[in-house]
C-alpha cells in the first residue's frame, strides 16, 4: 500500500462510532482511522472479489 495518504471527512451515526470505538479501546485498532481504514480494504476487497466472481460465472455460462 502506498504511503500516500488523502483525508476523507465522513460522518457516521453515533452508535456505530461508539462500537469502533469500543474496538479501539479494546485494542483490536489503534485509532478510528485504522479501524475505518481496515474497513475500507475490506469493502474494496470483497468488491474486487465479487466482480471476479460474477465474470467467472458470466464467462462460464457463454
Amino acid at each position: 500500500m502506498s504511503s500516500d495518504r488523502e483525508s476523507v471527512p465522513v460522518s457516521l451515526p453515533t452508535e456505530l462510532v461508539e462500537r469502533l470505538d469500543r474496538l479501539v479501546d479494546d485494542g483490536v485498532f489503534s485509532s478510528r482511522s485504522d479501524a475505518l481504514r481496515y474497513g475500507a480494504r475490506v469493502v474494496v476487497r470483497e468488491e474486487r472479489r465479487q466482480r471476479l466472481h460474477d465474470q467467472t460465472d458470466s464467462d462460464a455460462r457463454e
